[in-house]
């Protein structure tokens, strides 16, 4: 099947292009597709059709390791409190935030097995063209991770509608994904030669400088005011989905906890997603740019 705007269109709309892995490794041709593993290995000649068939088994990946994500988390909270039934609340919380980001790790390292199934499908077609030097922008710097580390912590620290394990075990996940980060990027780092560095040096160079000289496009004293309306808009819709996910847990529970918290919160985090999808539409109509991508400082490959 080639690969139709509205499919293109569909597949951005799941999250494909920010966590399935697959389209950082593709590159369009007059003719096609480049195929570079990791987005930075030998281009490898791929048709329309192949590359649309790569795109829905990436797709479908993510749907089940997304739905995977929640069932062994929840497995992993009943496993705990039956394992210890005499801790509090908010020791079963600082666990709970030490594993839940090691099941995620686990299931993106699967999910990097199925990003990479382009490999093992064509490694039996020559390249093209030669490899070339990593990426450094699919790689989080370390400002990025600190400046996101400290901002998870501090939505953490004003929280006072839940219970204190609930905020516990978010402020322990905070500091357990800034330190997986911090390993990742420590590793990208190790595998450059001395000349790959000195050259990914330059071209952040360059592209400052680029940045600086290039002039301000038409509009933007207020479209800019008006993107940041629009990302505080949608961080708030994802905020009220969440408490209505988690109110509903509790609704149907007839109690509170961390346990009932963890059964709303991604449901909710799901519905919320799903509702500011208009506003998306309307940010984009409006401002000629989108409120999600406001935050492509995250690189693809997180």
């Amino acid at each position: 099947m080639p690969t139709t705007p509205a499919f293109r269109r569909f597949h951005r709309r799941a999250g494909i292009d920010r966590f399935a892995g697959l389209p950082p490794q593709f590159e369009r041709t007059d003719h096609g597709w480049w195929f570079r593993r990791y987005g930075h290995g030998p281009a490898i000649a791929v048709s329309d059709d192949e590359y649309a068939a790569f795109m829905r088994a990436g797709l479908t990946a993510l749907v089940v390791h997304a739905i995977a994500l929640v069932v062994f988390g929840i497995l992993a909270w009943l496993l705990l409190v039956r394992m210890l039934p005499d801790w509090s609340d908010n020791g079963h919380a600082i666990v709970f935030g030490i594993i839940l980001p090691l099941i995620a790790l686990a299931l993106h390292g699967s999910l990097r097995h199925h990003a990479d199934a382009p490999t093992r499908a064509l490694a039996h077609r020559p390249p093209r063209l030669p490899a070339r030097d990593p990426d450094a922008s699919m790689q989080p710097n370390y400002s990025d991770i600190v400046v996101l580390t400290l901002f998870m912590l501090f939505m953490a620290a004003i929280g006072t509608r839940q219970p204190p394990s609930s905020y516990i075990a978010f402020a322990t996940i905070s500091v357990v994904v800034g330190v997986i980060l911090v390993i990742r990027r420590l590793r990208f780092d190790r595998i450059l030669t001395a000349v790959q560095r000195e050259r990914l040096r330059e071209q952040r160079r360059d592209a400052r400088a680029i940045a600086r000289a290039a002039p301000a496009s038409p509009g933007w004293y207020w479209r800019a005011p008006l993107l940041l309306v629009f990302v505080a808009l949608e961080l708030a819709m994802l905020a009220a989905g969440v408490l209505l996910g988690v109110g509903i847990a509790q609704a149907i529970a007839g109690t509170t906890g961390f346990g009932i918290f963890m059964l709303g919160f991604l449901p909710g985090l799901a519905l919320g997603g799903i509702a500011f999808m208009p506003l998306e539409r309307l940010c984009k109509r409006w401002t000629g740019h989108s409120a999600v991508h406001a935050f492509d400082w995250l690189p693809p490959s997180w």
